[in-house]
């Protein structure tokens, strides 16, 4: 006698239910990465030692330098080696391209979600180049928006990587994934050491308050995500077709705008920037 189906909410409780499970365990932060990070915070450094150093990573060097070779890094003369990539950007801009690279290498990478995981790829660095320039206009760091954006739905990788399903029930898994990303998320990037205000505005993706109290960098990305939109890039279910572009602006990407004290001419520079920004930094056809 066959076995009766279960029902999609059993599906997904199992999903979720697997997705939440103890035995979770973060993906190892590359450890040239991570030395990247702890050199560049712990104050002055031998720029040539760190620039050997990561050097001594073909794949991951070169990553770092085809980001850096695009016109928003290098501008009108090109970065041809580690040296310069440090000298140009500075700590602060070798943390961000760094940690970009390590994404794109190890992170947004599987064989059964390819085209999902380019995608987000893509996303969520167009997502942290909005952010970045919508703190030029606001009060908060640009580094700091620029990798709370890169980051902020790096549970959605993590989990598409770690539990790669082979389960026909697809779209079971993804809403479970919908649920549960903002905890992997969190526990990512604990486990990985970022700062503690970037893993809040992770785990509690999708909220312009927190802990009672206003988000800037939240709320950013809520603006940055409809910038996005109007982009004509979104992130999305495979099973999910996409969606119509309107004129209409969700709820909660009103909410942030009015946080952030965007007005019509700011948001208009906002757009143009950000269009400018996305050109250069992506060679998007905007």
């Amino acid at each position: 006698m066959k076995q009766a189906p279960t029902s999609n909410s059993d599906d997904k409780a199992q999903v979720r239910g697997l997705l939440k499970r103890s035995t979770f365990e973060a993906p190892t932060m590359h450890q040239i990465v991570d030395e990247v990070f702890f050199t560049t915070l712990g104050g002055a450094f031998n720029v040539r030692s760190l620039a050997e150093r990561v050097q001594q990573d073909e794949v991951l060097s070169g990553k770092i330098l085809e980001i850096c070779r695009l016109p928003y890094y290098s501008g009108k003369t090109p970065i041809r080696n580690m040296n310069q990539v440090i000298h140009r950007l500075g700590p602060v801009g070798l943390r961000g391209v760094s940690l970009q690279a390590y994404l794109e290498l190890e992170i947004y990478t599987s064989d059964s979600w390819e085209a999902q995981l380019q995608q987000l790829s893509t996303y969520s660095i167009i997502v942290g180049h909005i952010c970045r320039v919508i703190a030029r206009y606001t009060s908060m760091d640009g580094d700091d928006a620029f990798m709370a954006g890169l980051l902020h739905r790096i549970g959605f990788a993590v989990g598409l990587t770690k539990w790669t399903t082979k389960s026909e029930d697809h779209n079971a898994f993804w809403e479970a994934l919908e649920l549960t990303h903002t905890i992997f998320g969190k526990m990512t990037l604990e486990a990985w050491g970022m700062p503690e205000h970037i893993q809040k505005v992770v785990a509690h993706y999708g909220q312009t308050i927190i802990n009672n109290e206003v988000n800037l960098y939240s709320s950013a990305i809520l603006v940055a995500e409809e910038l996005a939109r109007r982009f004509r890039f979104e992130f999305r279910s495979p099973t999910k077709s996409k969606a119509s572009l309107t004129s209409e602006m969700s709820d909660s990407a009103a909410r942030a705008i009015d946080i952030l004290g965007i007005d019509e001419e700011m948001m208009r520079k906002i757009y143009t920037d950000s269009r400018f920004v996305l050109g250069h930094g992506l060679r998007l056809n905007l």
